[in-house]
């Protein structure tokens, strides 16, 4: 999978978790720029990366997927 897909799919993803599609999606959108990407937010985002990429997050990566650029890279290790 290339990172373009990886981006795309992910974009999905975060519409979805957030149902906001008016976000500027790109690396640097992190957590603070995010209203609902809070603490219950973040849960729904992992789970929902999680079923769409079909892999699993250690308790240290998830704390570490702050912002699109570290999801992606995390992502690109492991698919």
């Amino acid at each position: 999978m290339t990172t373009e897909e990886i981006r795309s799919r992910l974009r999905n993803v975060f519409q979805n978790v957030f149902e906001d599609e008016g976000v500027e999606f790109s690396d640097s959108l992190n957590r603070e720029q995010v209203e609902s990407w809070d603490s219950l937010g973040h849960i729904r985002l992992v789970s929902a990366m999680e079923e769409a990429f079909g892999v699993r997050f250690t308790i240290e990566e998830i704390e570490s997927l702050t912002s699109v650029g570290r999801i992606v890279a995390c992502i690109e290790e492991r698919v």
